[in-house]
């Protein structure tokens, strides 16, 4: 029970010992707060004890009783006063009344009376704080229960039920602005895993964001916190089109700051009227839903494009698919990179917002590439080998970053292995290929027949070559041509155009510049140099 708090106050402090005396204060349901000895004093006591009653002498230096019960009266404080006066202060005591004084008692004060008069203040004092909070508790469930009515309107409201626009404008909440827009809010604890808190963290963290966000959107006009579901709505009634975005990141900010917590915030559209705003809604999340391709922890408008490449014309997924299987197989380490960027790039376009389509084609390209791969001894499931199967892990990945990740990982491992298997066959290979090469030096050689007579087809023959030997083919080829030919000339007799034809050149000429290119001199000059070194 409410204990009732007193100041006495009195000239004399004998009369307020005996005030103290007197009654049995406690068993009444009083404490004593303060006392006073004069006007100034009780005032400073009022406003530093707030009492709910006084019982003071009517005549005191500094301000009478009438002073203070006057102020009392203009400020509105629902202080309950008794006066105590002499028989001659009679008519300063019916004033008192005037101002709203209990009662008052002459002196010398008589014990029943006091008490008496006291019982019937603490009467008063009880029935009025009773109605008091009465009335503040019903003043909060109304206001509680309309909160709630609002929000369960909205929330019918953006499921496209557009009858509750007549009803939210007749309750008072619509209001004459150019737009109408919905922010819907989430945290990025993501549902696909086991959720990180329990229960009762939960909710207290749903708590802390609630009381962030509405304290936030309070401070907007016309603009309303709901839920649906485990996510968080703001509807805003607004007149520039910029405002929805500059909530969002504020809101985005603290949210940070304050509860260190990562959340994710779609801005809907901007519409015209309360009855539309479910496309703002739905617009809202499909902008939220894009956070799998943007990212976690982020504001995402509606009107971003979802990616900046969708006006190019990209090449089709099966070439890209085609393109890394062959720079898996030649170990070309650039062109791998090169065809992963786009082939994810593209996927990524293809998806268009759809995280399963995204994760699909991911995966249908690792496992086209493993069968492909197989017969370089690439491992099968590869990307699977721990408990969970590959499918489900690329699924459980909060975004489509985190998937490109692992698909990058994959291929590292598949070209791990490829390398490891093919290292010993490609020596075996390369050294048939140079054989041939110093044997049929003399005849047309070329790339094209080269790969085809090693079974590969020339792009990856000509990286296969260049890997193992630093050199592109042809330049290769003709190194070979222009050794030989330096034996012939310094070794034999033969004509220079004998000499071409003998190494694979049908035109001397174009021998002779070769020649000249590789050692710096035409063939008869070099021939001609050597022999004059020789010579004593």
């Amino acid at each position: 029970m409410h204990t009732i708090r007193v100041i006495l106050a009195d000239d004399e402090p004998v009369i307020i010992r005996g005030l103290k005396k007197l009654l049995a204060w406690e068993q009444l349901g009083l404490t004593i707060v303060g006392e006073a000895s004069d006007g100034y004093e009780l005032k400073q006591q009022i406003e530093l004890c707030n009492p709910d009653l006084i019982i003071s002498d009517i005549s005191m230096p500094g301000f009478t009783g009438i002073d203070i019960i006057r102020e009392i009266h203009d400020s509105g404080k629902p202080i309950k006063v008794i006066f105590i006066s002499a028989y001659q202060e009679f008519a300063y005591a019916r004033q008192a009344i005037q101002y709203g004084a209990m009662d008052y008692l002459v002196k010398p004060v008589n014990k029943n009376q006091l008490e008496q008069v006291v019982s019937r203040a603490v009467s008063l004092i009880r029935q009025e704080t009773e109605g008091e909070r009465n009335k503040k508790m019903l003043k909060s469930y109304e206001q509680k229960n309309l909160r709630l009515t609002i929000e369960e309107l909205l929330d019918r409201l953006t499921d496209g039920n557009k009858g509750t626009a007549e009803t939210l404008l007749e309750l008072g909440i619509t209001a004459i602005s150019r737009y109408v827009s919905i922010c819907v809010l989430e945290t990025d604890e993501y549902t696909g895993q086991p959720s990180r808190w329990e229960e009762r963290e939960r909710k207290l963290v749903e708590f802390a964001l609630s009381n962030i966000i509405k304290e936030t959107v309070d401070q907007i006009d016309n603009s309303y916190m709901f839920r649906k579901g485990e996510r968080f709505c703001i509807l805003l009634q607004h007149e520039h089109s910029g405002e929805p975005e500059r909530l969002a990141e504020d809101l985005h900010g603290k949210i940070n700051n304050f509860l260190k917590l990562p959340v994710s915030i779609g801005v809907g559209n901007n519409v015209e009227g309360m009855d539309n705003a479910d496309e703002s809604y739905r617009s809202a999340l499909k902008a939220l839903n894009r956070k799998y391709f943007v990212g976690l922890n982020h504001v995402i408008s509606s009107l971003v494009e979802q990616f900046e490449g969708e006006a190019q014309t990209l090449t089709s997924l099966n070439e890209l698919q085609s393109a890394l299987r062959t720079a898996l197989k030649c170990q070309d380490k650039e062109q791998i990179v090169e065809c992963t960027n786009q082939l994810l790039q593209t996927i990524r376009w293809l998806a268009v917002d759809s995280k399963n389509q995204a994760v699909s084609s991911v995966y249908n390209t690792i496992v086209q590439l493993e069968q492909e791969l197989a017969d370089f001894g690439v491992e099968a499931n590869l990307a699977g080998q721990d408990s969970s199967p590959m499918l489900e892990k690329l699924t459980n990945y909060a975004t489509y970053t985190e998937v490109e990740q692992a698909f990058t990982v994959i291929l590292d491992k598949m070209s791990e292995q490829i390398g490891r298997r093919m290292v010993n066959k490609e020596m075996v290979q390369l050294s048939q290929v140079k054989i041939f090469i110093e044997e049929h030096y003399a005849e047309n050689i070329t790339l094209e027949s080269i790969a085809g007579m090693m079974f590969m087809n020339p792009y990856y023959f000509s990286s296969f070559f260049k890997k193992h030997t630093g050199q592109n083919f042809k330049n290769y080829v003709t190194e070979v041509r222009m050794n030989r030919a330096l034996q012939l000339l310094l070794q034999s007799d033969m004509m220079v155009y004998e000499i071409a034809e003998s190494v694979g050149y049908n035109n001397a000429r174009h021998f002779s510049d070769m020649f000249k290119k590789k050692y710096g001199k035409l063939p008869q000059e070099y021939k001609q140099s050597f022999k004059n070194q020789q010579q004593p």
